[in-house]
């Protein structure tokens, strides 16, 4: 996935270099059914240091710039490692537009439903867009026979330069997952509407990069926040467990959290961060990692689609 968008993002350079003074027309914004669904959601909880955590390891720039790449992998299908099936979902091209469309059942015994469009565009980026596209798979266990799925209705749009990366997701994702020793099936809804940016120096790990970005993400069982991120740093040869400067803030339900990243001064394995609640210290909390450690050299290409749905789904509250 990573080597074809890149190729395809370095084709439409040329194109664009050869077009001539033309402009592309960019195309009017459809409507955003991730903001639809985070209304539909109740307020998320922001008043103990477990809430704080909770938001902060899924509402991060870094942590939305994993979930954008770990999206952008649904056409590997439930398990990236098989072979893809040329004949389903069925797949056109044009140019630099490729459609992917469901209706079938591939090979695997694997059915795939919906639509999606990849878009290429001349300022080398890339835009999915996503029309109830997914699958749905039946799975063996406890001597049962279940069926899990994944589906998405939205848009996602990644774009690329020398040193700037942009990135921004308006998405639905629903899911059922399937518990293989018991066989119980549990419905996984969530949403985010949210834009970002990291900014390096280099593609290397030698080089700090600097996350900012702003939006909303929700899930129907544990509602929905705000957050927003302002020069969030990482780099992995100062502090590799942990970003080293700036901050990430969460809001919801009147109550204000803010996560004030610290691995410049105190780098610890546990990844601790010093924040605050409506104004007040609440002292250091740990466990608060960042997925995308050092921008876009780190970002999760490989990651299997139901392995990736433990940033989608709520970490069981001990």
């Amino acid at each position: 996935m990573q080597a074809r968008w890149l190729s395809l993002v370095a084709m439409s350079w040329l194109c664009a270099a050869c077009g001539g003074d033309k402009e592309e027309q960019e195309p009017e914004p459809g409507p955003n059914p991730a903001a639809t669904k985070l209304d539909s959601f109740k307020k998320g909880s922001l008043v103990t240091g477990e809430d704080a955590r909770y938001w902060a390891l899924k509402a991060s720039a870094p942590n939305i710039y994993t979930l954008v790449n770990t999206v952008s992998l649904i056409s590997s299908g439930p398990d990236s490692s098989r072979e893809a099936d040329p004949a389903c979902p069925v797949e056109t091209q044009q140019g630099l537009v490729t459609h992917k469309k469901g209706g079938c059942t591939d090979k695997y015994g694997v059915e795939w439903v919906g639509a999606v469009e990849e878009k290429i565009n001349a300022g080398g980026g890339i835009v999915y867009t996503y029309s109830g596209f997914g699958f749905r798979e039946p799975v063996a266990c406890d001597g049962k026979t279940a069926t899990h799925s994944l589906v998405y209705d939205g848009s996602l749009t990644m774009s690329s330069g020398m040193k700037l990366q942009t990135f921004s997701i308006q998405l639905v994702m629903d899911a059922v997952t399937v518990d293989s020793g018991t066989c119980a099936t549990e419905a996984v809804s969530s949403a985010v509407d949210y834009q970002g940016s990291t900014t390096s120096e280099g593609s290397d790990q030698s080089k700090p990069s600097t996350w900012n970005g702003s939006g909303r993400i929700g899930y129907a069982d544990t509602g929905v926040i705000s957050a927003e991120t302002r020069d969030e740093v990482t780099h992995s040869e100062v502090c590799a467990s942990e970003a080293i400067s700036g901050k990430t803030t969460l809001t919801t339900d009147g109550h204000r959290a803010e996560i004030q990243y610290d691995g410049a001064t105190d780098c610890e394995e546990t990844a601790t961060v010093q924040w605050n609640l409506d104004g007040a210290a609440q002292g250091e909390l740990e466990g608060i990692a960042c997925s995308a450690s050092n921008g876009p050299s780190l970002a999760m290409w490989g990651v299997g689609l139901f392995g990736a749905l433990g940033l989608m789904r709520r970490r069981a509250r001990r």
